[in-house]
């Protein structure tokens, strides 16, 4: 059975410490809409990290290739449905409610 090597689980372990202090000095800037795509590419780029290397999903057959994939397709189905439905509603969510004052 193959086995990621010391080497790579040493860099792979060195690039999170670096994308984690990466995220932890982004939050003391505002970068206004841009922190959150910022944010998340981070953390997709360190959940990748640890599926591939500590995870050993580099050195798996294709089909367990394949069932990574089509999991991450259905995550990114469910919410496109899910922004789809937070799109399409009549009503904004949280809206501020309408108070009559009827003076008589």
């Amino acid at each position: 059975m193959k086995r990621v090597s010391m080497t790579a689980t040493t860099m792979t372990g060195a690039a999170l410490l670096l994308l984690w202090g990466a995220s932890w000095i982004l939050s003391y800037f505002d970068l206004g809409p841009w922190s959150f795509v910022i944010a998340f590419g981070i953390a997709a780029a360190k959940a990748a990290l640890v599926v591939l290397f500590f995870m050993e999903i580099a050195l798996e057959k294709t089909s367990i290739h394949a069932t990574l994939v089509t999991g991450l397709a259905m995550i990114a189905i469910l919410i496109a449905f899910m922004v789809a439905d937070v799109k399409t509603r009549d009503v904004p969510l949280l809206a501020t409610p309408i108070v009559h004052t009827d003076v008589r």
